[in-house]
């Protein structure tokens, strides 16, 4: 695979040095105020008039492709190189001007996947280079999504298939990069409950409580099913609607966000909490109390889960007379009990500038990183069973944005993965990619 992982490297070098050495053609933001669907914004424009008339009569049909093809000419278990797609839609009806309901709002999803990832097949890394790898490759539906809003917006009621980080433990900053390791939402919960919780492109049954206490403060409640995996096969393709036997998952989350924070620019603070009431294995120890990577057995049940999680997002810069500038986040992911947390530590990070290059207002430009720290247990089972151990995982991205126009984009990306999976054994691997989003 040298000759593909060389190929792209040299598409994304020449791609990018052509496109950053001509100002842009275009110099239109994308629309902040309700979708105006045109050939400026959108790739497929209004289908002749029938998308406006269709979003003035309560119906807003959305779509966009997203690909991360990439190599790692160094390092892994070996080298190689891998396509991967997503397609995303959506319909979204106003039910205030369909039926009269007043703000009020009924979406569907549905993901369409295919391709296969480079950690899986080349890396042996934790955590995928490629964010869009997951949920069986496939087509599912995701979310089936009634929502309400009161009294002047400040309640918000959520209530059907929904998908649990996509209301908690994001930020808006996590998808300028293009490892799964910040992009999306930071994995740590998905080790620590194994198919307890639930990422796009799946969703499951639930509901969410949001209030708005004030104009910068906000605290959210959720919860879902605690076993979304019950009987989702492949065959179901997100369609499996009973109820799993595992528990319930439990999501909260107090906010304070400010337009004029720290030296008077955006800020926002989250802080979050988790709780499983399903049962968990131990990472080390099998149900007879003997090291399970010594007798092959499963990990022996503990009965629940917890942790909790921390986000700072602070603008530092802003381009004079400007709106962009230079944004930063740090998030930390707390599951302390090593007993049963694979992953008990977790942090990411990252700044990204928008318009550091002034003939190209709307490029992104972005450096993150993060660190995942396996559970010290498990590490001391695996010495004692003279296994390689897991001590840490850490990623460094670098990318540049390139808005080509306000629905096509590239970012090549560059990314050092360090000690894979933890292990001093696989090499530490340099990974090479190009990611394109277009928006229909």
């Amino acid at each position: 695979h040298g000759y593909r992982v060389a190929l792209a490297l040299i598409l994304s070098v020449t791609v990018t040095n052509a496109l950053l050495a001509v100002c842009p053609t275009h110099t239109g933001a994308p629309p902040e105020e309700a979708p105006h669907f045109d050939l400026q914004h959108y790739a497929t424009g209004d289908w002749f008039g029938l998308r406006n008339t269709l979003y003035d009569y309560g119906i807003e049909i959305t779509g966009g492709y997203t690909t991360e093809p990439a190599g790692n000419p160094v390092g892994g278990i070996e080298h190689g190189f891998t396509y991967l797609h997503n397609f995303g839609f959506g319909v979204m009806f106003d039910l205030q001007k369909i039926t009269g309901i007043s703000d009020t709002t009924f979406l569907v999803t549905v993901s369409q996947r295919s391709g296969r990832g480079l950690t899986q097949d080349s890396i042996g890394n934790a955590i995928s280079v490629q964010q869009i790898f997951g949920g069986g490759q496939t087509y599912r539906l995701v979310q089936v999504r009634m929502e309400h809003k009161l009294f002047d917006d400040r309640l918000e009621l959520a209530y059907g298939r929904l998908t649990g980080t996509a209301d908690f433990l994001s930020s808006p900053f996590y998808c300028q990069f293009v490892n799964n390791g910040i992009c999306g939402q930071p994995p740590a919960p998905f080790f620590n409950m194994p198919a307890g919780i639930t990422a796009y492109p799946q969703g499951t049954w639930g509901g969410l409580v949001q209030v708005h206490t004030t104009s910068k403060t906000y605290a959210k409640f959720a919860f879902y099913d605690g076993d979304p995996n019950n009987g989702d096969d492949v065959a179901k393709h997100g369609a499996n609607f009973g109820w799993g036997n595992n528990g319930i998952l439990l999501m909260t989350e107090v906010g304070y966000k400010t337009p004029d924070g720290l030296w008077s620019m955006p800020s926002r603070y989250s802080f979050g909490g988790v709780v499983h009431t399903g049962d968990f294995p131990d990472v080390a120890r099998d149900a007879f109390g003997t090291n399970l990577f010594v007798s092959g057995l499963p990990g022996r049940e503990h009965s629940g889960q917890a942790g909790c999680y921390l986000i700072f997002e602070q603008m530092f810069y802003r381009n004079p007379g400007r709106d962009t500038g230079l944004n930063g986040f740090v998030t930390f992911v707390l599951s302390p009990d090593e007993d049963k947390s694979p992953i008990p530590y977790y942090l990411n990070g990252g700044l990204i500038y928008e318009g550091l290059i002034p003939c190209r207002p709307h490029d992104k430009t972005a450096l993150g990183f993060y660190s995942a720290w396996f559970s010290g247990r498990q590490r001391s089972a695996q010495k004692a069973a003279g296994l390689p151990s897991q001590t840490n995982e850490t990623n460094i991205e670098f990318n540049h944005q390139i808005q080509i126009t306000p629905y096509l984009y590239l970012r090549p990306n560059l990314q050092y993965v360090i000690k894979p999976n933890g292990l001093n054994r696989i090499a530490n691997a340099l990974v090479l990619g190009v990611e394109t989003g277009i928006t229909f």
